[in-house]
């Protein structure tokens, strides 16, 4: 028998108001029992509470009705207890055949309106009907709604994260048609046909979208005509679980693009609430200040043939803003330098010495588009850049303030690694930045940067040097007279050479004399004034005289692995006013040879003459040991060395967020 615990509990408090003052028999009593006959009939929770139905769905909805017995046939009169506006059409019954447990029955509601909501709650009853003794309800409550689209006037700006991050393609802005529907507790709006192919031309085999005077296109530019399915619309929708409207978390329903490729349609939404219950790890998108942002990791896509159909996580954030005004607001405000539009300054010279990985490059510079013109404190005022400066297409940017002063933004990445780790840069407190012009004409930029992790930990301050000048500089003869030191690197095992030397008038028209170089005596270079270089020769150099014995004494050109006879080492000044060898020059360097003495018996390579402000008044000979002696092989690295290393963490620092990795559910 089934006990009712209601009437259990009843008895059980009335049992207590007596138990001190008679005694009391431990008894349990049974609930009373159904009517004699009674179908025990009853609406399961199952019964959905609310339905939400597009403007072409159809005006109706099932519910169901159930009973306990399953004997007879039977037919079950419904209450209508509430009924708004009379807008709902029900049976006036409804029928148990012998056997039946559960029947479906439909309501429908003709003239219903959009965007209202109508309530309706339908009951049974009668002893014939309803066991009152039962947990279950013979009653049922639910709210329809038919939403009700309203057209925007103005389209939305789309910035897709997801089709573009999968394929790899450029980010770019895109309007959507909009229609808003408010639902109470949310709003919610779609985008009709969001991927469709933009408005372009043919160029070739190409199909090239072309944008608006602002870079926005009117659909999808990677999309080419025929690639979208027309035999229908295709909706994304998004709702915003906020009832103003203004902010709010962001649910974008799963749905296809209606883009289809060689690997079948294409398919995107939120993971949480579609494929996942995890909003730890794959969060909602998020409303602000007229902006809607679903993050990293908040949305999927997927193609039916691809992987099962399985879906991608997104590792770069979608941007869907409200108004074209948010959206060209919130573009003037730069977040990441290297996605701002530049043009390249033209100049004949442009080159980059960086003391950070110890190396000399070829390097543009440009100036970014203002963006902003009529805003006298805009971000894109002033601002340069050099273009894929260190490693990974990323640059540096920085203002020109005012003459001489330079300002570098912080937090900058750099594209390159140090021990597996990104590397950015910030403007460092120890060096100073400048910008000053030389003698020769030429814009020199020194950049004071602090090279840091993403933490903070700091890997060294360094002042980067960009030389610029419009017009090429041309080096007289008499540019490269004077005293210099001179240093390079010994194939000997000896150390680092530091040398100081002379360079005079030769005593042949077009000829330098370079004095100071060990067992050499004079080495005579030749001037070229078509391209202001200097070039060594492979040459005999007068004997070199210890004691008693004379020495023979041949120079050759060296490259630091090998040596030669006939290639001349040709030097140019850098900006940096040091004479160094020429990129075309296939030797570095020199070594010298002694017959005499047996072999070699000094040499350098990467040798380079750095101009000092006097003459020296006297040059001193070593007591030379004339040996022949072995060349050591070095191994020369291709790729630049840093001198970086671990030193402590900045004061102050700016982090930015890392990008997950792609995952496949």
């Amino acid at each position: 028998m089934k006990f009712n615990k209601l009437y259990i509990a009843f008895l059980f408090a009335l049992s207590t108001l007596f138990v001190g003052c008679s005694e009391w028999e431990d008894k349990v009593t049974p609930s009373p029992s159904a009517p004699e006959g009674c179908q025990g009939v009853y609406f399961p929770t199952s019964n959905q509470a609310l339905f939400e139905l597009e403007p072409n769905d159809e005006k109706e909805l099932t519910l169901t009705i159930s009973r306990t017995v399953s004997t007879g046939s039977v037919d079950v009169p419904i209450i209508v207890e509430m009924n708004t506006d009379d807008i709902f059409v029900v049976p006036g019954s409804i029928s148990f055949a012998d056997g039946e447990t559960d029947v479906e029955f439909t309501i429908t509601f003709p003239t219903a309106a959009e965007g209202v909501a109508y309530n309706l709650k339908l009951a049974v009853e009668g002893d014939a009907f309803v066991n009152p003794y039962a947990s279950t309800i013979p009653y049922v409550e639910t709210s329809v709604s038919r939403i009700k689209w309203e057209a925007l006037e103005e389209p939305m700006v789309y910035v897709d994260g997801t089709f573009s991050t999968f394929y790899g393609v450029s980010i770019v802005p895109m309007y959507v048609d909009v229609e808003k529907a408010q639902l109470g507790e949310s709003v919610r709006y779609r985008f009709k046909n969001a991927y469709k192919p933009a408005s372009g031309s043919w160029v070739g085999d190409d199909w090239v979208a072309i944008p608006d005077a602002d870079g926005i296109y009117d659909g999808y530019y990677a999309t080419w005509p025929g690639e979208m399915d027309e035999s229908q619309d295709w909706y994304t929708t998004i709702e915003i679980y906020n009832p103003s409207g203004t902010s709010g978390d962001v649910f974008m329903s799963a749905h296809d693009l209606g883009v289809s490729w060689s690997y079948g349609m294409f398919s995107i939404g939120s993971i949480y609430g579609n494929l996942s219950d995890d909003l730890s790890s794959y969060p909602l998108g998020t409303l602000s200040n007229g902006v809607i942002t679903f993050p990293a990791s908040s949305l999927y896509i997927s193609m039916a043939d691809y992987n099962g159909g399985g879906a991608s996580v997104c590792s770069t954030p979608t941007y869907i803003y409200l108004t074209k005004e948010a959206y060209i607001a919130a573009n003037l405000k730069i977040d990441d330098y290297n996605d701002v539009e530049y043009e390249t300054i033209e100049g004949e010279v442009g080159e980059f010495a960086s003391a950070a990985y110890g190396d000399v490059w070829n390097q543009t510079i440009a100036k970014a588009i203002d963006a902003d013109p009529d805003n006298v404190d805009s971000d894109y005022k002033n601002l340069y850049y050099l273009a894929d400066l260190y490693a990974g297409g990323k640059g540096l940017a920085f203002y020109y303030e005012e003459e001489g002063s330079v300002k570098i933004p912080e937090n900058q990445p750099t594209g390159a690694q140090f021990m597996q780790q990104d590397i950015y840069v910030s403007p460092s407190a120890e060096i100073e930045s400048s910008v000053e012009v030389n003698a020769k004409g030429v814009t020199v930029y020194t950049l004071g940067l602090t090279f840091h992790y993403e933490d903070g930990t700091i890997l060294g301050d360094f002042a980067e040097t960009f030389f610029y000048s419009e017009n090429a500089v041309a080096y007289t003869k008499e540019d490269f007279i004077g005293a210099f030191t001179m240093t390079g690197v010994s194939p000997f095992g000896d150390p680092d050479a530091d040398v100081d030397i002379t360079i005079s008038e030769g005593t042949e028209a077009g000829t330098l004399a370079i004095s100071g170089i060990a067992y050499a005596g004079d080495v005579i270079a030749t001037y070229d004034k078509a391209t202001s270089m200097i070039s060594i020769a492979p040459q005999v150099l007068d004997d070199f005289v210890s004691g008693e014995t004379a020495y023979d004494m041949t120079l050759y050109t060296f490259d630091g692995g090998s040596y030669y006879t006939d290639a001349p080492l040709v030097m140019r000044f850098n900006m940096s006013g040091n004479i160094v060898p020429d990129e075309s020059s296939v030797p570095t360097g020199y070594l010298i040879r002694s017959e005499t003495a047996g072999g070699w018996v000094d040499g350098y390579s990467d040798v380079m003459f750095a101009p000092v402000m006097e003459t020296a008044s006297s040059m001193m000979v070593p007591n030379y040991n004339l040996i022949a002696r072995d060349l050591v092989s070095v191994e020369k690295s291709s790729a630049p060395i840093s001198n970086f290393e671990i030193l402590g963490k900045r004061s102050s620092k700016q982090l930015r967020e890392s990008v997950p990795s792609t995952v496949i559910f």
